[in-house]
């Protein structure tokens, strides 16, 4: 990794080698030496946060999330890019933060990119909460964006049912 000039190379290294799994080098030198170099990259955060959240080292994962969101939004509350944005969401959820996990996924339900993941993990939390309607409510967002979401199809019929809508589950 100290022999890549740039951050941005870095960056692009870790992502090829997790994407082709490779055997010998490790994806996080190399972000981690863009952090080196730039604590405050967001690309480099997340991706680091993400090593740690696949591995279920959530409190690991946390910091970077953290940093990253915090430097995406610094200009601007509704960022370009959500991914960090869901990510930090998803690790406080493992975590079992479902009041703040829960705010941050309405916060990335903004982006096309990560609406159906995000209204789906909200929908998830409002079940486990049993707040029916808001599960409901969310799930159709969700299904509007992919009708395809087959956990989500399923996650709306057992809340219809929760409902006593028995005729629109079974329908579903």
């Amino acid at each position: 990794p100290d022999e890549i000039a740039t951050s941005e190379q870095l960056y692009l290294t870790g992502l090829h080698l997790e994407q082709y799994r490779h055997a010998t080098w490790c994806a996080l030198d190399y972000y981690l030496e863009a952090l080196r170099r730039d604590p405050m990259d967001v690309r480099n955060n997340n991706a680091v946060g993400l090593w740690y959240l696949r591995r279920g080292r959530f409190a690991l994962a946390e910091p970077y999330l953290r940093t990253a969101v915090r430097v995406l939004q610094k200009r601007n509350l509704n960022p370009y890019d959500g991914e960090p944005i869901y990510n930090l969401a998803l690790c406080l959820k493992y975590q079992k933060k479902y009041d703040e996990a829960y705010d941050l996924f309405y916060k990335a339900t903004w982006n096309a990119a990560w609406q159906d993941a995000a209204y789906f993990a909200c929908a998830q939390i409002s079940a486990m909460q049993h707040r029916w309607e808001d599960a409901l409510d969310e799930l159709d967002h969700c299904l509007a964006r992919n009708w395809h979401n087959h956990k989500a199809r399923a996650l709306k019929a057992a809340v219809l049912r929760k409902l006593d809508m028995n005729a629109e589950a079974l329908a579903l």
